[in-house]
C-alpha cells in the first residue's frame, strides 16, 4: 500500500544530502580564500557559512519536531480517524473475592500503577498512563472525559455486558501528506482502555 511516509524519508534523505553540500561547499570556499586570495579570515565567508548551518540545524528541527513531537488533537478528522473496540472482562478467581481488574501500585515517587486484566483468556497488563477503570454510575470519569468516547455507546455496553467490560480506543494517523512528513502516516497515534467494572468491590487492590 502507498504511504505518504516516503515524503518524510525523502526530507530525510534530502536534509542529509544538503548536509554534505554544506560541509564541502564550506572547505571549498575556506581553500579558495586561503589559497588564491591568501587570507585566514573573511567575513562574508564566515557569514555565509553560518547562514548554511543555521538552515539545517533549522531544517533537521523542524523535522525532529513533526516526527518526535507531534501531538495531534484526536478530535481532528483530517488528521486522525479513530474507534473504539468492546470486549467483555474476564472474573478472575482469588483465595479472598473474585476481581475483574488488578491495580498493582508502587510506593516510590513516581507512584506508577498497573492494571492488570483478561479478556477472553489472555492477559493484559497496561501502565495506568494509558488506561483508567470506571466503577460509578457514569461510565465516563475525569479521566476518560479527555477522550472522544461516546456516553451513549458507553451506557449501551453497560447493559450488555452488565458493566464488565473495556472500551479501547484507538486513534490512527490517516495516509496524509500532512502526516507522511513526519513519518506517522498510517501510524497508531493512540491507544486507551477504559475498564468498566460494576463497583470497586472488584478491583484487586496489590500495593507493593
Amino acid at each position: 500500500m502507498w504511504s505518504w511516509n516516503v515524503l518524510g524519508v525523502a526530507l530525510w534523505v534530502g536534509a542529509i544530502v544538503y548536509l554534505v553540500f554544506i560541509v564541502q561547499n564550506i572547505r571549498r570556499r575556506r581553500l579558495k580564500m586561503i589559497i588564491q586570495r591568501q587570507h585566514k579570515f573573511e567575513w562574508g565567508n564566515f557569514m555565509i557559512s553560518l547562514l548554511e548551518v543555521a538552515s539545517f540545524c533549522l531544517l533537521v528541527g523542524w523535522l525532529l519536531a513533526v516526527s518526535l513531537f507531534d501531538d495531534p488533537n484526536l478530535t481532528d478528522t483530517s488528521r486522525i480517524t479513530s474507534s473504539v473496540t468492546y470486549k467483555p472482562l474476564v472474573l478472575q478467581p482469588s483465595a479472598s473475592q473474585s476481581y475483574y481488574v488488578q491495580v498493582k501500585s508502587t510506593k516510590n515517587r513516581d507512584l506508577s500503577q498497573q492494571y492488570i486484566f483478561y479478556l477472553k483468556g489472555k492477559k493484559y497488563t497496561v501502565p495506568s498512563y494509558l488506561a483508567t477503570v470506571s466503577y460509578e454510575k457514569d461510565p465516563i470519569n475525569v479521566t476518560a472525559s479527555a477522550l472522544p468516547f461516546s456516553r451513549k455507546e458507553l451506557k449501551k455496553e453497560d447493559s450488555r455486558y452488565q458493566q464488565a467490560y473495556v472500551a479501547i480506543y484507538t486513534a490512527k494517523y490517516k495516509n496524509t501528506a500532512a502526516n507522511g512528513i513526519g513519518l506517522h502516516a498510517g501510524r497508531r497515534a493512540k491507544r486507551f482502555y477504559l475498564i468498566r467494572v460494576p463497583d470497586s468491590s472488584f478491583i484487586d487492590k496489590e500495593i507493593k
